[in-house]
């Protein structure tokens, strides 16, 4: 009996966990695709008459996006569990008097802003990180095409013009030592391959304001074996890819594409995984 309490308790505490993890996007990037970004005190939480949501009002202390500049902003959500009656390990609620770091955006023409997933977040004593602070305060100077996109939320999902499994399809036979690699792909904002390296044989330059990248350069670390030469020389068969965009603004970015490749000795096939 015992046991069995002990594993209940513990499948509670990971759903609680893991529940509602999940990427928090770069602050840049939720402050770049946001209506409004800010910072201010709820200065008032009125519920519904049926108690299912409520509506703060922010009376809003600092704008830091360029563009309209209301002094206060309303936002509705629904209630508290106490309120609906029901309960999950995701639920969060704004409270008069508390402070807060707000990146807004319109959701089906309503005003809402997120907690779980956001940059956005309570505050006290108005103290927000060095770190951010330079990045909200730089913020209306950033352009997303200077930089290279490779796992950030916000863009779209690209794959090459041509064909890949017919080109996969073609690929040596051999009795290759170690069928296994991992390639790092440099795609331009126009869809053109420039680069393809293997495994850790490249480097980055990032920025130190906005910490995303600025340049990429192949660097040899180690010895590229003839199962990684063979899969390159595949992947450079692929010279046209599908443009990465932004998908609030449909900016054209730069894009560092990551595969997985791999041949199957018994069967004779290659295999890819994006």
């Amino acid at each position: 009996m015992k046991k069995q309490f002990l594993i209940i308790i513990t499948l509670l505490i990971s759903t609680f966990t893991f529940a509602c993890s999940c990427e928090i996007p770069k602050p840049i990037l939720e402050f770049k695709s946001a209506d409004y970004v800010f910072k201010g005190k709820v200065v008032s939480k009125v519920y519904a008459i049926d108690s299912l949501n409520y509506t703060v009002t922010f009376e809003v202390f600092e704008h830091y996006k360029k563009g309209k500049k209301p002094k206060r902003l309303e936002f509705t959500f629904s209630s508290e569990g106490e309120y609906t009656g029901e309960f999950t390990s995701c639920d969060w609620h704004v409270n008069k008097n508390e402070k807060w770091l707000v990146y807004a955006y319109y959701s089906n023409k309503k005003l809402t802003f997120s907690y779980y997933c956001s940059n956005s977040k309570r505050i006290d004593n108005w103290n927000i990180s060095k770190n951010e602070q330079r990045i909200l305060d730089y913020g209306n100077s950033f352009k997303l095409e200077n930089y290279i996109y490779q796992f950030e939320s916000g863009f779209n999902i690209t794959k090459p013009i041509a064909n890949i499994d017919s080109i996969f399809k073609n690929g040596k036979i051999k009795n290759y030592t170690n069928p296994y690699t991992w390639l790092e792909l440099f795609i331009d904002k126009k869809g053109n391959l420039n680069f393809v390296t293997a495994g850790l044989n490249y480097e980055f330059k990032a920025d130190s304001i906005y910490n995303l990248k600025t340049e990429f350069k192949i660097k040899l670390k180690k010895q590229v074996t003839e199962f990684e030469k063979d899969a390159m020389e595949l992947i450079r068969k692929m010279p046209k890819w599908e443009i990465k965009r932004h998908i609030k603004s449909n900016i054209p970015v730069s894009q560092i594409c990551h595969l997985i490749i791999q041949f199957d000795k018994e069967k004779k096939e290659w295999s890819y995984e994006l």
